[in-house]
């Protein structure tokens, strides 16, 4: 095994404590955006391990399984709230914490059980996310950790069939 094989490796065993330790401190995980999010890495991730494993050195299998491994990595999700700030991406280790947030948004159909969230900052909205959360545990744990006076809309609107 070649040194850049061991530095692949080391630094895909250091991605994956890293995304653990972050999902763990996670309170409310947003859900995913599509099937598409899930099937996709799943593919890339099996053509990578199969063309390694027809290769012919045992360095090379290593190197495909660890860049299989670093595709996947990407399934593990680790957006949604901590106890002090939203994380918006997996490794954004810094997320954007509640002290910076002027205004929050919940909607909530009431035929769905999926609750998005917006928020806003300096005026500028950010990215939306879905929580699979109820939208009273969702309200309460924001009044409770952002900012005092930080306005919380809650909109819920039924679907008309």
């Amino acid at each position: 095994m070649d040194i850049f094989t061991g530095l692949f490796g080391a630094f895909t065993i250091i991605l994956y404590a890293y995304l653990f330790l972050l999902k763990k401190e996670l309170v409310f995980v947003a859900k995913r955006k599509s099937i598409f999010s899930i099937v996709a890495p799943l593919a890339v991730a099996g053509f990578i391990a199969i063309s390694q494993f027809f290769s012919e050195t045992l360095d090379e299998k290593i190197k495909g399984l660890f860049a299989a491994l670093l595709i996947l990595s990407y399934l593990i999700n680790g957006r949604g709230m901590t106890e002090d700030r939203f994380v918006t991406h997996s490794l954004d280790n810094r997320g954007i914490k509640f002290t910076k947030i002027d205004r929050v948004v919940l909607f909530q159909d009431t035929k769905e059980k999926v609750v998005r969230i917006n928020f806003f900052k300096r005026g500028l909205r950010g990215p939306l996310m879905k929580f699979s959360d109820s939208i009273e545990e969702i309200a309460n744990f924001l009044k409770k950790n952002l900012k005092e006076g930080t306005p919380i809309d809650v909109i819920t609107q039924d679907k008309k069939s």
